[in-house]
């Protein structure tokens, strides 16, 4: 129905071109006023389709690009699901070290719990130990 509005608008700003080309139609008052917004109704009729038609190559471009990133993330996902040798190697050890690191108080830089200076005395009084 809205195609059909839109090509009635393009048509009747067709027929309306015709019309206004006939110099004793344009002596008429209400018919200087059309004139005058004619570029106006050229401009609405045209746009009517154009907008859109953008629109929709914006869309399938932007849906291209979607589907292609999924893609690679379905990769992603089987090479990690099914992962070769070397790739097995590497998630093996990955897995170790983090198993390994335990940060413990001693391991600790800096604390929000106590201020910077009793911080300080802290660590000093642990390495004079």
């Amino acid at each position: 129905m809205v195609v059909g509005l839109g090509g009635l608008n393009l048509f009747g700003v067709i027929i309306l071109r015709s019309l206004l080309k006939d110099p004793t139609v344009a002596q008429v008052g209400f018919i200087k006023f059309i004139i005058s917004i004619f570029p106006l109704l050229q401009i609405y009729a045209v746009s009517f389709f154009v907008i859109p038609l953008f629109r929709w190559c914006v869309l399938l471009k932007k849906n291209a690009d979607i589907e292609k990133r999924n893609q690679a993330r379905r990769q992603f996902a089987r090479d990690i699901e099914l992962p070769d040798l070397s790739l097995r190697q590497k998630l093996l050890s990955a897995r170790n070290m983090a198993q390994r690191t335990v940060i413990g108080q001693d391991r600790i830089v800096y604390s929000s719990r106590k201020d910077l200076v009793e911080q300080e005395l802290d660590r000093t009084d642990r390495q004079v130990r």
